[in-house]
């Protein structure tokens, strides 16, 4: 396997042109969001739409499943890189010990689809040109497929002549043509009609002179069925997986057609339909969840509630391209310290727990309440990263209960009170609490690493390159590889800011949602610094609280126009995974609310924590006025 330096830089699956390479980088522990439609029967004969944002996986998942791969997979599933995955593989019926049954066919929605929208035709004519040229170009990849899943070493075109299909045709979709055909017949006539309509696109001519032909169905894939084929040597055995990648680059009006005929013809056979959820209309984003005729799987969500599986698969991921770097630094994960150097930063403790006591003085000035509670802490024998964290939660403890009625009682509150109390889960808060008042490294460790990836594959890969660098540059220099938790947390910020400067340049209303993301930032920052840290877990996202209205239904602001400006903001940021919708219970009848997440490197951004469940309530008209320049 050919080697890079930096094995993390290396994104997209379409950059890793070698499949052994890329067998050898992917996880087979991502198949688990297939594997769980799979077992519900819903995978295959079906219409599964892949949605996420860039970067979640979507291509890389198609390709496991496209003939090439498949084949590299079986002739080396017994190799200790394979294994895994051939096994999981052959659960789902993908392959078995000396075959292929899932021929994948993929289709990449980029090339001259959305352009069909601009010829000066009607809209039915255009509609019959996007289901030719989609026939057509469906055909012709079928045809690739088939030639790769053949035995031998042919080029292409002697093996469409070996190539028999037999079809009855009786619905005539297949004029001039007469059955059985050779592959060759199949491919000049898919040919002809991609290069009628490419003529009718270029040139200055009325199509209506041009005559590309136009078909009233998309029909090709229901005509298409590995048993009417057949090829030398072998016998076509399975089915077909029609696996249509970007699909968000075809029109809206192409996208609906898209998605009206195989729903009306779903179960006749298997088709995928990735795509990034920007296609998705506005008013889809700002909701979790839709019943649909199809089925729908969205890659972020799916890992959402799946942590630790997902923290298994980003390790492997990370050690498989570790172990590929021309630098012989094989590990990545081992190389990252997960803890504070107590040690290194003795006197910032120590200056943590006199800022502490500082405080709890004044308020030792006005009552006596706490005393019991400060002395107790104070005569406590512990290191210091111990002592400040424990004068920490003390501090937030008595903030908690000032004002409370009981304080006008001037009895002093008991030691055992404090102890019970000191049980809270409030350590996340404190510990970051510490790290922003001193100055110390906060965003360090694997662990951390992980929950900043917000579930997306890619967005770990872009922080994990610029920590492998730092360990290369550390062992080219003669220095340890290992990242202190100062250098992460440098690297993690310095990487965050990157990623902010480059949102004004990938953004649909990007000074707009800068703008909102900049006072949520700012909301959530404030709510989570409050000396009595009422949210353990910090502020980290909000849900829309309905104004009063006599116009509208309570709950349907999104569909106000006053609101137009904010639905495409925040629609924006959940396309492009700045926002993560989860849908949490809240008092004891359980009311759903739909809260908005900022994506973790957001958090990063703000100076807030990881952890999920801190969100505030904002109305409809408050959130309007963050989008408001």
């Amino acid at each position: 396997m050919s080697k890079l330096r930096n094995p993390f830089r290396l994104r997209a699956s379409e950059k890793i042109e070698s499949d052994s390479n890329f067998l050898k980088l992917y996880s087979p522990n991502v198949l688990e969001s297939l594997q769980e439609l799979d077992k519900d029967s819903k995978l295959w004969n079906n219409v599964v739409y892949i949605h996420s944002s860039p970067g979640a996986g979507k291509t890389s998942l198609l390709r496991i499943f496209e003939p090439n791969t498949l084949i590299t997979l079986l002739n080396n599933k017994r190799a200790g890189d394979y294994k895994p995955l051939f096994g999981i593989l052959k659960k789902m019926k993908v392959v078995t010990e000396d075959a292929i049954e899932v021929y994948g066919v993929s289709l990449v929605c980029t090339r001259n689809y959305e352009i069909l929208e601009e010829l000066e035709v009607s809209t039915a004519q255009k509609k019959r040109y996007f289901f030719s040229l989609l026939n057509a170009r469906i055909l012709l990849a079928t045809l690739k497929t088939v030639v790769n899943a053949m035995p031998g070493n042919r080029t292409f075109s002697e093996s469409l002549d070996l190539i028999s299909f037999n079809y009855d045709n009786k619905d005539n979709y297949f004029r001039d043509l007469q059955f059985p055909c050779s592959g060759k017949a199949l491919y000049l006539w898919a040919s002809d009609i991609e290069k009628r309509i490419y003529e009718a696109i270029d040139s200055f001519l009325p199509a209506s002179e041009i005559k590309p032909i136009g078909h009233d169905e998309l029909f090709i894939m229901e005509v298409l069925k590995p048993e009417y084929f057949v090829i030398p040597d072998k016998e076509l055995i399975g089915r077909f997986l029609f696996m249509l990648d970007d699909s968000h680059k075809l029109s809206q009006n192409q996208r609906q057609l898209l998605r009206k005929y195989v729903i009306e013809k779903r179960g006749t056979f298997s088709i995928w339909i990735a795509e990034r959820i920007e296609a998705l209309e506005p008013i889809d984003n700002l909701r979790s969840f839709e019943e649909r005729d199809y089925i729908e799987l969205n890659l972020e969500q799916f890992w959402a509630d799946k942590q630790s599986k997902f923290e298994k698969i980003l390790s492997n991921i990370a050690e498989k391209r570790a172990a590929t770097s021309t630098e012989d630094v094989n590990s990545f994960g081992d190389y990252l310290a997960d803890g504070l150097e107590e040690q290194m930063y003795t006197a910032d403790f120590l200056m943590s727990i006199n800022k502490s006591k500082e405080t709890l003085k004044k308020i030792s000035n006005y009552t006596a309440k706490f005393d019991n509670w400060i002395n107790y802490v104070d005569e406590l024998s512990l290191e210091p990263l111990e002592k400040a964290v424990l004068y920490k939660k003390l501090e937030i403890i008595i903030n908690r209960n000032l004002g409370k009625p009981q304080l006008a009682l001037e009895f002093p509150l008991a030691q055992q009170e404090l102890v019970e109390k000191f049980k809270a889960e409030i350590d996340t808060i404190t510990d970051l609490f510490i790290a922003h008042e001193n100055e110390l490294p906060y965003y360090f460790g694997f662990k951390n690493l992980v929950r900043l990836s917000s579930n997306n594959i890619e967005q770990f890969l872009s922080f994990s390159a610029s920590l492998f660098e730092e360990m290369l540059s550390n062992k080219i220099s003669g220095f340890q590889v290992n990242l202190e938790s100062s250098d992460q947390h440098r690297i993690l910020v310095n990487v965050t800011e990157s990623k902010w400067n480059e949102l004004q340049k990938i953004l649909p209303f990007s000074e707009q949602v800068i703008h909102f993301l900049s006072r949520l930032g700012d909301f959530c920052h404030k709510e989570t610094f409050r000396p009595n840290a009422p949210y353990s877990n910090g502020v980290t996202g909000f849900a829309v609280r309905d104004g009063h209205s006599l116009f509208r239904k309570s709950g349907q602001w999104y569909k106000d126009e006053h609101y137009e400006s904010l639905m495409n903001v925040i629609a924006t940021c959940v396309s492009f995974n700045l926002l993560e919708i989860k849908d949490v219970k809240q008092g004891e009848g359980g009311q759903l609310n739909e809260v908005y997440y900022l994506n973790r490197w957001l958090c990063v951004k703000f100076n807030l924590p990881f952890a999920y469940g801190g969100w505030r309530h904002r109305t409809a008209d408050e959130l309007n006025k963050w989008t408001r320049i």
